[in-house]
């Protein structure tokens, strides 16, 4: 009786761990086969279309009751979460009517949406007219950038002094004298 009520908690840690970040209800309305690229080179052709999308903060503009936040687009992780390593598709506009908090949701900040495709957007970007996809949000979730990792933090980490521990194979290179710790 107990291995079996070990094994339900354990199956169900799991599935809590690999839960998505976004509400089951809007992304049963998400649809799956939108891609970033198709939707930035022609967002008219997806007009009410819902789709997930995310990436980082670039700038938030409020004025009266909508807010416009202007986001660079990342990949995402199974879960949702913005993936910091991918590269950019490009540029995309969110308008909600929820209250923006500047310290929550400011630029350099994580964010994942679901949101409505309602056409396109001309604006300046860097000088140059920019044809931003427009999403109207349905739902908004931040997240925080994961901090850098410094190499000093661990004394252990770098015995060589070499600042190249990460990049190398494992064991001595060649010439280096072995230590006795």
């Amino acid at each position: 009786m107990k291995q079996i009520i070990f094994t339900l908690l354990a199956v169900l840690l799991l599935l809590n761990g690999c839960s998505h970040v976004m509400s089951e209800a809007n992304l049963k309305l998400a649809e799956p086969s939108v891609n970033f690229a198709a939707l930035a080179a022609n967002p008219e052709a997806f007009v009410g279309k819902i789709i997930l999308v995310g990436g980082i903060i670039v700038e938030v503009q409020s004025s009266g009751d909508i807010s416009q936040i202007e986001v660079s687009q990342l990949e995402l992780l199974k879960n949702g979460v913005p993936d910091e390593d991918s590269n950019s598709g490009g540029h995309f506009l969110a308008l909600t009517s929820q209250l923006i908090d500047p310290e929550v949701y400011r630029p350099g900040q994580l964010v994942t949406l679901i949101g409505e495709v309602k056409g396109k957007k001309v604006q300046k970007l860097q000088d140059v007219d920019y044809s931003y996809p427009l999403l109207a949000t349905r739902e908004l979730r931040p997240f925080r950038s994961s901090e850098p990792f410094t190499r000093t933090t661990n004394p252990y980490q770098n015995q060589f002094g070499d600042e190249k521990f990460l990049g190398r194979p494992p064991g001595l290179a060649d010439g280096e004298p072995r230590r006795l710790y």
